[in-house]
Formats: structure tokens, C-alpha cells, sequence
């Protein structure tokens, strides 16, 4: 009799899993063919129109749809995870004596509701203060090689402006004079006495910038490269400014600028940009690297830096620096780097005539960031400068 029972036979767990990862690799050739069929239809005939654009970003998502459903447990899923997932919150951690001396007494306040992040180094013996002011996409760990050999002599502090570093990312209009504001409600709170400002970049333009606004707070403003954004829009012909902001508008939308900005934000692309602000090859480390990371991938960075590049392009973000420095009277430095390719070297002669007061310094094998190029060589300007000229102005 048929009193056993009939054996079914199971399907091999190994050949399902494979079976999968074919059909998977098998699709991932039919989502690019059809990129590319969509790459090359859209151009076929000169510059796509909106509606063969939006098709391929269209395609484009589904097709990263596609390779997060990688049957390989180790695979493109966790790949694109680890690259783009938010940094996590900074856990309270002790500082060693070696990151106190780098780096200082790292704490926070509120301004306007947002949080500012901010360092200092006390000195009882300090005649007056110094506070540095971080560039564009800087933060107060870029003045590591700074902070600490200024300290032997003064009270220093430094601040991420609003958008940057660690402080609060939020997605509003910024300007110049929003930097302005706060580092004088910055002053105001801590120190409410004249100090020195030390800049970089745009923070070079923000010192000088709020020692115009505010003489009060200011014994002597320091500038490493000084960029002049109203100058570019007063260059545009005056015919052509409305076709330059229409062309603005497209390439810093939100489609534009999200997507670029997780580009940017990976570190061989990061490395790749340092190495063009920096002349000196040797200065791009590791350390670096993690001081311009790190804040890409906190919360809210990429609509601040939408938002921070938008404002850029505005010809209302900054007041010339003709109009700034007619409102400076305080002792003025400049250093450059003579191979600064962020900035051409030829806007010094510039800046020379709109104040001749200013003292000029340029640096050898020094780019856009000569504060952390040749430290030594900075730090001994700054402090000479001090000595020379702040100290004795009356």
C-alpha cells in the first residue's frame, strides 16, 4: 500500500539566492540601457526640453530605487547608506589635554533660537583678545594650527557662523550682515571689550565687515585673502544681468544644488577641491578632510548650503569693500597667498586704494587658506602686527 508519505523535493536555498542576484544584475543592465537611450534621445536634436530632463532624473531615481533592493545583504544598499546617512549626534566625550591645547573650551549658546557653536582659550595675562572667523565651508578646527600660539599672549576665541561647522543649519536668507549680527551678539554676551578679528575668505569679509558696523568692538581686523562678491556683479554688462540671473536661477534650484551637494560632500571630492585652495600639497590631511566632512553630514546641511550659495549669488549678500573700508579706521592687515587661485592676487593692489592704511603682506607657496598652509609664518605676521600696530594705536 501507498502508506508513505511522498517526498517533496525543496528547492536549493543557494540556487533561489542566485537566481535573485542574476535577475538583479540583469536589470541593473536594462535601468543603464535605458539611460543611455534616454541620454541619447534628449539630445539628439541640441538642448533637451524641461520635459526630456524631468524623464531621465525620473528614470534616474527609479534606477537607485533599483540597486537598493540588492539581494546581496552587504551590498549597494549599505553602500549608499554609509555614504549619505546623516553624521550622529556628537556623544559627550571628555576632552584629552593634546584636543583642550588644539582646539580649546568648545561650548554653545543660543542666538535667535539657534545654536552657535564656539571655543575659547583664556589668558588671565591677555591685553586684548583675538577672535578668528572660519571661510566658507570652514569651522573653528581650521584655525587649530592658529588658536594655540596666539593664546600665549591673548585671550582667543572662535565661532562657526550660523550655517557651518557645528552650529545650527537653518534653512533661511543669509548675508553677510546676518554674520554680522551675530558675531557682535557673540562679542556682546562673552567678552564686551575691543578685541582683534582675524578672518579667512568670507570670514575675512565678515571682520571687516562688522568692524564697519561696529567700531565700538573692534582694536584691529586682521584679513587672510578677502573675497569682494558685490565686484562680480557690478562687472556683468548691464544687458546681460537678466539672462546671468535667469541662468542662476536654473543652476541653483533645489534640483540642482541637492543632488550636487551629496556629490560634493564625499571626501576624494572634498580632497580634490582642497588641493585647489591649497598650494601646499602637504597641508591636505587626513585631519583636514575630517574638519570639512564632518558638518556636510550633520542635519540640515545641504539646505544651508543651498541656501548659503543662493545668497551668494545675490547682489545684496555683501556691501563692496569700497563702501566697507571708508568706515574703517582701526589698524588693518591683509595676508595672501601669492598663489591663491580662489581670488586673483591682483584685487590686493585694489583693496590697497580703497584704504591706504592697510598693511599688505604676501605669502610664498601659500594658496587661499595660508593659515593652514604656513601657520608659523601666519602666526608670527599676526602677532608682529599686534605688537606694532594694535597695541600702540591710540
Amino acid at each position: 500500500m501507498f502508506s508513505d508519505r511522498l517526498e517533496i523535493p525543496t528547492v536549493n536555498s543557494e540556487f533561489i539566492a542566485q537566481f535573485r542576484r542574476d535577475i538583479w544584475e540583469f536589470g541593473n543592465l536594462a535601468w543603464l540601457l535605458a539611460l543611455g537611450d534616454r541620454i541619447l534621445t534628449a539630445f539628439s536634436h541640441g538642448l533637451p526640453p524641461a520635459i526630456a530632463v524631468a524623464q531621465f532624473f525620473t528614470i534616474a531615481f527609479l534606477a537607485l530605487c533599483w540597486l537598493l533592493l540588492n539581494p546581496d545583504s552587504n551590498g549597494t544598499a549599505e553602500v549608499l547608506y554609509s555614504a549619505f546617512k546623516p553624521a550622529e549626534e556628537q556623544q559627550h566625550v571628555a576632552p584629552t589635554l593634546e584636543r583642550i591645547r588644539r582646539f580649546g573650551y568648545q561650548q554653545a549658546f543660543t542666538w535667535n533660537g539657534w545654536k552657535v557653536h564656539h571655543t575659547v582659550f583664556p589668558n588671565p595675562r591677555s591685553q586684548v583678545p583675538v577672535i578668528f572667523v572660519h571661510g566658507f565651508g570652514g569651522s573653528i578646527g581650521h584655525w587649530r594650527q592658529n588658536m594655540s600660539a596666539l593664546s600665549k599672549s591673548h585671550s582667543v576665541y572662535a565661532i562657526d557662523l550660523l550655517g557651518f561647522g557645528a552650529s545650527d543649519k537653518p534653512d533661511i536668507e543669509y548675508s553677510v550682515d546676518l554674520w554680522v549680527e551675530q558675531l557682535h551678539d557673540f562679542w556682546k554676551t562673552f567678552i564686551d571689550k575691543p578685541v582683534i578679528l582675524v578672518g579667512n575668505s568670507i570670514g575675512s569679509l565678515t571682520c571687516l565687515a562688522t568692524a564697519a558696523a561696529h567700531p565700538e568692538m573692534v582694536r584691529g581686523v586682521a584679513m587672510i585673502s578677502l573675497p569682494d562678491t558685490s565686484s562680480h556683479h557690478e562687472s556683468i554688462p548691464l544687458g546681460l544681468r537678466p539672462f546671468v540671473r535667469t541662468l542662476q536661477k536654473i543652476l541653483l534650484s533645489p534640483l540642482v544644488l541637492y543632488p550636487l551637494f551629496y556629490v560634493l560632500r564625499q571626501p576624494w571630492i572634498v580632497r580634490h577641491w582642497a588641493s585647489v585652495a591649497y598650494a601646499c600639497k602637504e597641508a591636505v590631511t587626513d585631519e583636514l578632510l575630517e574638519i570639512l566632512v564632518k558638518p556636510a553630514r550633520t542635519k540640515g546641511s545641504a539646505q544651508a548650503f543651498c541656501a548659503i550659495l543662493k545668497a551668494m549669488a545675490s547682489p545684496t549678500f555683501s556691501p563692496s569693500i569700497r563702501s566697507i573700508f571708508s568706515n574703517v579706521k582701526m589698524p588693518s592687515l591683509l595676508l595672501w597667498g601669492k598663489e591663491d587661485r580662489m581670488i586673483p592676487l591682483d584685487s590686493v593692489e585694489r583693496f590697497s586704494n580703497y584704504n591706504p592704511k592697510l598693511r599688505v603682506v604676501t605669502l610664498d607657496n601659500a594658496g587661499h587658506c595660508a593659515h593652514d598652509e604656513c601657520p608659523e609664518q601666519v602666526n608670527l605676521e599676526l602677532i608682529n602686527w599686534i605688537r606694532a600696530e594694535v597695541l600702540t594705536a591710540k
